[in-house]
């Protein structure tokens, strides 16, 4: 055969394998359709692998994404030889046979499978993993799919000879592998003619991915949600063949922006309105909504009788000053046309956000109600309201006060404690069993998503005494995490500045940090290291180091959890907030380099060591054995559980935890049902001081930081968007004896195994997902 006709014999042949390779590819590929839905214009990107699905949707407009799976990443195609080389392929000088493979990516680190190919003069060898083809079957098709040759060939076997009979003649073939668990893969042989032989081969590796390469990467895309002037979203999902797979819910938050400027012409002045005290109509942007005059007047704020849920106690003589207040809530058409988000209801900062923006375009001092105001307005003048006090309420309410255990504040015009400050506040319209829904109060975490806003504009001042103006009041913002190097930076006072106890804490926080490694707990001195940005440790010159996981805020405020008995040593939880300070530094002989101190405490190998934090599992299949369940966490069996009674704190639920080897389970306990699972599936935890949850079906992660205190109390700080630095207690306690109060002998039940995390959550990525950034390993790595 000369060399033009054999060249288009050859052209020929590599046009029909083109073809056969794609047919053989659609064999192979499947498709997950992921439908998507997101409150702004946005761009979806799903990323498997290194296939990238990216899509344009539009607001709250369902977008159904078709992610490419393969049953086994084979990317079937045309391209030069890998291993070997061998004699030019067909059509050139010489002869030979030329071998193209799209190889497996490997779970881990991008690793390749283990398959190599060589090829020389009618000889191609095979070498596999014995893992992961330890009886492969190998077949060789021409290319209009007719088999032309099959065999079978095992580790034991390693180097078996799959000879073609007769003779094969010149062309492109198709040959195939095929092993355990559905691996598989395929390449094209170029042959110049003549026979063929084909040998496998086994290498002597032994470390092979857990579970099947091409059914990891089907299962697991990396989402990423992105809108102009928004935070992205990004998150792990799990994703099936077909439309099975469960909608994707976006809410993106606004992303942080700078202050408003203190120009007095861009905001409205800080005196009352001159306008007449009557009721009117607001219109802004084409949108209108009705405010009510209140007129001042002096009530008893709380529960007087047939007292429910979450009521708390009388306070007499309460003068409120007159006021006016929304007729309904903030609509959702009234949120876009000031701030430009579509959701009426999100977290207590949104909603101040909101007060400040109308502010600004209406020149009138809108403002979030006090509990004062919410209570005097649904005992007096409810038939003027809507959407108030069980008047047609469609939704909880944001109120001004932050949470108070046990009461209200009284006075006049109250604003409660810790006012304008990052901490709990009163949700009102309270929907708990038996709540009359006017003198009924409920805590909720200041990040929360979910209660319904309702402002006021006071009529005879322009703000009341001690009340935080609405664009003075921001949401914190963390700056970028600092490398792990033992000392967090972060928490260096100097001399003019010290840690001191927050707006909502239990016992006493009082600590000041030098960058040299001097540390002055209340009036201890020591040193002070950090463990992978999530734990502070103080090492006093004598007597018995003290540990605080914690969470910063900002770089003002934090939250911390403590070891210690409570109001003892290292006993305290709750906020930390920077505070002045005066003294002189103390001198501390001896003083060692982070590192060195942390390695010098006997807990270093279980709880100081630094980790790579980055590389956690983030599915539920990927938590092995190699992984630490910390003992202390289980709850004893099926006859106890974790409690944490809220009723005592004048709360309307409980929390309950049952923590097995297999198993955790955290839920939400009232009006005799479980109101909602928090978190539930495989655990694991790292240095005695990080939880991480996965659910397996889901694959939505809780994240922790929790200590157990010298008294049995197991405490947790969140990571969750819902309740970031929010902290509970929970005592192990015999089933029969939990309280059934507002939950009936669901409050002593064990939370089945099966159950899955609130839907809310799983489908809300931004209020349900864990907001942990772990801190990168420095120059070297992690030990």
């Amino acid at each position: 055969m000369g060399t033009k006709v054999r060249k288009r014999v050859f052209l020929a042949a590599f046009a029909v394998v083109i073809s056969t390779a794609a047919f053989v590819s659609a064999q192979v590929r499947d498709t997950a359709y992921v439908p998507f839905v997101v409150n702004v214009d946005a761009t979806v990107r799903v990323a498997r692998g290194s296939t990238p699905v990216t899509k344009a949707v539009t607001q709250n407009v369902e977008v159904t994404l078709a992610v490419p799976l393969s049953a086994s990443n084979i990317d079937v195609g045309i391209s030069p030889p890998i291993v070997g080389g061998g004699d030019p392929p067909l059509g050139g000088s010489g002869g030979g046979d030329s071998i193209a493979l799209g190889v497996i990516n490997g779970v881990k680190g991008n690793r390749k499978a283990p398959v190599m190919v060589s090829s020389r003069n009618g000889n191609v060898v095979f070498r596999l993993s014995p893992q992961l083809y330890q009886n492969a079957e190998v077949a060789l098709h021409s290319v209009n799919g007719k088999r032309l040759l099959r065999g079978k060939a095992t580790a034991s076997e390693a180097g078996k000879s799959i000879a073609a009979s007769g003779y094969l003649t010149a062309g492109v073939y198709l040959l195939s592998v095929k092993g355990v668990d559905g691996n598989t893969f395929a390449s094209k042989v170029a042959h110049r003619g003549g026979a063929l032989d084909i040998s496998v081969a086994f290498s002597n590796e032994t470390k092979s991915p857990s579970r099947n390469l091409a059914k990891a990467m089907a299962e697991t895309a990396t989402v990423t949600v992105s809108a102009s002037g928004y935070v992205d979203s990004s998150y792990s999902l799990s994703i099936e063949k077909g439309t099975g797979n469960p909608k994707q819910t976006i809410t993106l938050r606004q992303a942080p922006v700078t202050p408003p400027s203190t120009d007095t012409t861009t905001n409205p002045p800080l005196n009352p309105p001159n306008i007449a005290k009557a009721d009117f109509t607001e219109t802004v942007g084409g949108v209108s909504f009705d405010m009510i005059y209140i007129p001042g007047g002096t009530f008893t704020l709380g529960c007087e009788s047939n007292c429910q849920n979450g009521a708390a106690p009388p306070i007499s003589g309460v003068n409120v000053s007159s006021y006016w207040i929304m007729k309904g809530e903030a609509s959702a058409s009234l949120w876009r046309a000031v701030v430009g988000t579509s959701h009426a209801g999100g977290t207590w900062y949104e909603a101040v956000e909101f007060a400040c923006e109308l502010s600004k375009k209406t020149g009138k001092n809108y403002r979030m109600m006090t509990e004062a105001e919410f209570e005097y307005a649904a005992k007096k003048y409810k038939s003027k309201l809507s959407n108030i006090g069980g008047n047609g309420m469609q939704g909880e309410e944001w109120a001004y006060n932050s949470w108070s255990a046990d009461r209200h504040s009284g006075g006049t015009d109250p604003v409660g404690p810790s006012s304008g400050q990052h901490t709990q506040k009163t949700r009102r319209d309270a929907d708990s069993e038996g709540s009359d829904r006017v003198t009924s109060r409920l805590i909720r975490s200041i990040d929360g998503i979910g209660p319904a806003t309702r402002l006021v504009v006071s009529a005879d001042m322009a703000y009341p005494p001690g009340y935080v103006p609405s664009c003075d009041i921001h949401a914190p913002v963390l700056g970028g995490e600092p490398a792990n190097s033992y000392r967090d930076p972060r928490w260096i006072t100097g001399d003019s500045f010290k840690w001191g106890t927050g707006s909502i804490a239990i016992g006493d926080f009082n600590l000041q940090v030098w960058e040299d490694g001097t540390a002055k707990l209340g009036s201890t001195v020591g040193q002070w290291f950090t463990s992978n940005n999530i734990a502070f440790v103080f090492v006093p010159s004598s007597g018995t180091p003290v540990k605080y996981p914690y969470i910063f805020l900002d770089d003002k405020q934090g939250s911390v959890i403590g070891e210690g008995r409570m109001m003892s040593a290292g006993g305290y939880i709750g906020r930390f907030e920077k505070k002045a300070a005066t003294g002189t530094k103390p001198t501390v002989s001896g003083l060692k380099s982070g590192k060195d101190l942390a390695e010098a405490q006997t807990k270093f190998a279980d709880e100081y060591k630094m980790v790579d934090m980055e590389s956690l599992p983030k599915t539920a299949a990927a938590i092995t054995s190699s992984y630490k369940q910390d003992s202390r966490l289980l709850d004893g069996g099926a006859a106890k559980g974790w409690f944490q009674d809220n009723t005592s704190m004048n709360g309307a639920h409980h929390y309950r935890k049952d923590v097995d080897l297999d198993a955790f389970r955290f839920t939400v306990n009232q009006a005799g049902q479980r109101a909602a699972v928090l978190a539930a599936g495989k655990w694991f935890t790292i240095n005695n001081t990080f939880l991480r949850v996965i659910h397996d079906r889901t694959g939505y992660i809780a994240d922790y930081l929790y200590t157990v205190a010298e008294d049995g109390t197991f405490y947790h700080n969140s990571f969750m968007g819902y309740e970031r630095a929010d902290f509970r207690m929970f005592k192990k306690v015999d089933n029969a004896s939990m309280p059934r109060t507002n939950c009936g002998n669901i409050c002593g039940e064990e939370i089945p195994k099966d159950v899955a995390p609130a839907a809310m959550y799983v489908n809300d990525r931004e209020k349900g997902q864990s907001t942990f950034v772990p801190a990168k390993c420095p120059t070297g790595g992690c030990r």
